[in-house]
């Protein structure tokens, strides 16, 4: 799997994470570089989303999609996507994977819907048969477990 390939990206902004929470949107990544590989549009190379969640010096004060920008010379769609603390923090692994997931899939849905919009050409029904591979596997993945707690300070 070739991360540099990837059709779609999830990167993430953050001041602070509980590490098994880091270690989800990790394997969340890992997940959709390998199974959303498109192409899904001649005109899009990349769907870019990007996590912004809050922590202990940050604060983000939106939660869900925001901020859609396309750049049609490189070929790319990005949206940012809101995460409170409060949806991470002193939640069980399980619901965070749960939130984690419908969120990414809510970016994807916001980018469809403006490429949908300017009449671009793209295969949505594709990319999201093969989003809900990827969603699958991640809630299957580790079950239960403890809640995720701050880092002492």
């Amino acid at each position: 799997m070739d991360l540099n390939l990837a059709t779609v990206t999830l990167g993430m902004q953050t001041s602070e994470l509980a590490d098994r929470a880091h270690d989800s949107i990790l394997e969340l990544r890992k997940l959709l570089a390998h199974y959303c590989q498109g192409p899904y549009s001649p005109e899009i190379s990349e769907f870019s989303l990007i996590l912004r969640v809050g922590g202990k010096f940050r604060e983000f004060d939106f939660e869900g999609c925001d901020r859609l920008r396309r750049n049609r010379k490189q070929k790319y769609i990005t949206a940012d996507l809101g995460v409170p603390t409060h949806r991470w923090r002193d939640v069980s692994d399980t619901a965070f994977r749960s939130y984690l997931i419908e969120t990414v899939e809510t970016g994807l849905l916001c980018c469809v819907r403006s490429l949908e919009r300017d009449k671009t050409p793209i295969d949505s029904g594709k990319l999201m048969e093969d989003f809900a591979k990827v969603k699958q596997l991640f809630l299957e993945g580790r079950a239960g477990g403890e809640p995720f707690r701050a880092a002492p300070e």
